[in-house]
Parts: C-alpha cells; structure tokens; sequence
C-alpha cells in the first residue's frame, strides 16, 4: 500500500467528509473538547505572562518615579 502523500490536514477534512455521520460526530465533539482545554490552558498561560510583565513593568514605573515624600508638595500634612 502506497504511502499517502497528502497533509494531515487534508486528511482529517477528508475523513470528516466522507465518514459516516455518526462517527465523524463523535469524533468532532471530542476533538471540540479537547481544543476547548487546550484554548483555556493558552488563555491562563497568557494571562500569567501578562500578569508577571505588568508587574515587572509596574516595578520600573515605580523606580523610575518614586512616590513624593510626605510634606514635600508643598501641603501642609499636619491636623489642628
């Protein structure tokens, strides 16, 4: 039997065209399953990714622009 020189992408459309229906149905739902757990596992990594260079960030931000010393804008900081 000859090797198929076709791509795996052309062969997974071929057999969801050309299975039967109930099979093809079955494996779609699966393979929907799956692709929702590997969507959600990328949003979170990302989402960590984001988090941790948006905290680096937020760090310079803060080093390069220290907050004020109390009194020194010029505000009396002192209740009567």
């Amino acid at each position: 039997m000859p090797k198929s020189t076709q791509p795996e992408e052309v062969q997974v459309l071929r057999f969801f065209e050309e299975s039967p229906i109930e099979k093809a149905e079955l494996l779609f739902n699966i393979v929907g399953a799956k692709m929702r757990e590997r969507l959600a596992e990328s949003t979170k990594q990302a989402g960590e990714k984001a988090g941790r260079a948006n905290g680096k960030r937020q760090k310079r931000r803060i080093a390069q622009n220290p907050a004020p010393e109390e009194g020194s804008s010029g505000e009396s900081t002192e209740v009567n």
